[in-house]
């Protein structure tokens, strides 16, 4: 596995973790609770944003060129 994929790994446990944390800052009624938890998910947006800018960054990338060079010494 190469970066790329670890980060796009990283990228689904952080996006299903906001999404969990985002469901229970909605149903809980406890106001100190409710506000722990959007903190929590506010947390992962930040990582989530952080990721897709670093794989954004690694897609852009041009692959770098092998140059074979025509001369050989014999």
């Amino acid at each position: 596995m190469d970066a790329l994929n670890y980060l796009y790994l990283a990228l689904e446990d952080k996006i299903a973790s906001q999404s969990f944390y985002n469901r229970l800052s909605v149903r809980i009624t406890n106001p100190v609770a409710r506000e722990f938890f959007t903190r929590l998910r506010d947390e992962e947006m930040d990582h989530i944003i952080a990721l897709q800018r670093e794989i954004t960054a690694i897609e852009a990338k041009p692959f770098p060129i092998n140059v074979i060079s025509s001369k050989l010494k014999v």
